[in-house]
């Protein structure tokens, strides 16, 4: 879990509303990089002023494309 913090601390980071999940509460998610330089992609939502992260993945190729732009 470490790792996925790690994504909202560093830059750049790119994060978007993820209106298509977002049914009964506001998800969001987000791209980033870790401090091993390991992108990831992480979805969240926000829940008494926390961050809490609900998956987290690799980048996939075009979430990487438009991470480097």
């Amino acid at each position: 879990m470490l790792e996925v913090e790690q994504v909202f601390f560093n830059t750049p980071m790119l994060t978007y509303n993820d209106e298509k999940h977002s049914i009964g509460e506001d998800r969001y998610y987000v791209l980033g990089i870790t401090d091993n330089r390991r992108r990831l992609f992480v979805a969240f939502t926000i829940r008494n002023k926390m961050i809490r992260p609900i998956s987290a993945r690799d980048m996939s190729r075009r979430e990487r494309r438009v991470y480097t732009q």
